[in-house]
This record gives C-alpha cells, sequence and structure tokens, in this order.
C-alpha cells in the first residue's frame, strides 16, 4: 500500500519554511509557515512541519517557530479559524477545536482535545489525553494533569477524560 496524498487547496499560503509529509489535508485560506508574531523576533524563522495524516480544515494560522521548528504532529485535526503561534508543539493525536488559540511555545500532549474559542497562554504545557472546554482560558497557573478535564474562566479541573481508559472491543 503506497502513502496518501497530500492534498493543498489553492488558496493556502504555504511559505518556504514549511515540511509537509505525505497524507496531510490543508483547506482553503490558510497561512503556514508566516514569520512569527515575537516584537523583534520576525526574522527568526526556524520553520513549521506538519506530520503525516494531518487534517487542517481552513482560515487556520500556523506560524514559524523562532528559536525552533513548530511541529504540528501525526493525525491532528484543526479546525476553522485556529491559531497555532510560533515555537508551538502539538503532539500526535490532537484536536484543535473552531477559533482555539494557542500562545507561543505552547506543548499540546498526545491525543488533547482543546474545544471551541479556548485560549492558552503561552509556554504551557497540556499533558496528554486532556480535554479542555469550549471557551476555557488556560493560563499559566492552571495545574494541569494527564487525562483529565477542564473549563472556566480560568480553567479548572471538572473531571477525569475516562475516554482514554474505556478498552476496545
Amino acid at each position: 500500500m503506497g502513502s496518501k496524498e497530500t492534498i493543498i487547496h489553492p488558496t493556502a499560503v504555504i511559505y518556504d519554511n514549511v515540511i509537509i509529509q505525505d497524507g496531510v489535508t490543508i483547506g482553503p485560506y490558510c497561512i503556514i509557515g508566516a514569520p512569527p508574531e515575537w516584537k523583534g523576533r520576525e526574522n527568526e524563522s526556524k520553520g513549521v512541519y506538519i506530520m503525516s495524516g494531518t487534517i487542517i480544515t481552513g482560515l487556520v494560522t500556523i506560524d514559524s517557530g523562532a528559536e525552533s521548528l513548530t511541529i504540528i504532529g501525526k493525525d491532528c485535526y484543526l479546525m476553522k479559524h485556529s491559531y497555532i503561534a510560533h515555537d508551538c508543539i502539538l503532539k500526535n493525536g490532537v484536536t484543535i477545536s473552531a477559533g482555539v488559540s494557542l500562545g507561543g511555545f505552547v506543548e499540546v500532549g498526545e491525543n488533547t482535545n482543546i474545544g471551541m474559542n479556548a485560549a492558552v497562554h503561552q509556554k504551557v504545557k497540556i499533558p496528554n489525553g486532556c480535554m479542555i472546554g469550549m471557551g476555557a482560558v488556560i493560563t499559566k497557573r492552571t495545574e494541569l494533569k494527564e487525562k483529565c478535564k477542564y473549563a472556566g474562566v480560568p480553567a479548572k479541573f471538572i473531571g477525569y477524560n475516562d475516554r482514554h481508559n474505556i478498552p476496545k472491543l
């Protein structure tokens, strides 16, 4: 079986510093690899790396890293109007819902789901398997633990994300 085709909509703007693996889909009006929005560091464009199986639906902005690559892992799903700032790392299987904004240097753990219009402060690390509620604000003071659910402004722990512990039949 051969590798899956990469599909890039003709209206997407992909900068030269972007590496895209096979099997990626990039929808209309995305901007990927633009210089980092970091005052005084706009010329330090390290690039973006997007791994296989990722779907970027449309109107998504992914900025180039300033200190290292901005990385989008395998099988991620980024919905419309989401913003991934410079130097972010999304591990495998991450879902970013519509309108989500991630500040610079945010790291999102595997199989994490961030709900519509949530905002994450720069330099925050979200552990594996978390679920962040719609409209939640993750500040640098939010204490986050693996496989937990958070909601509110500022976000607070609301329970465990059991979906990752259900045995496969």
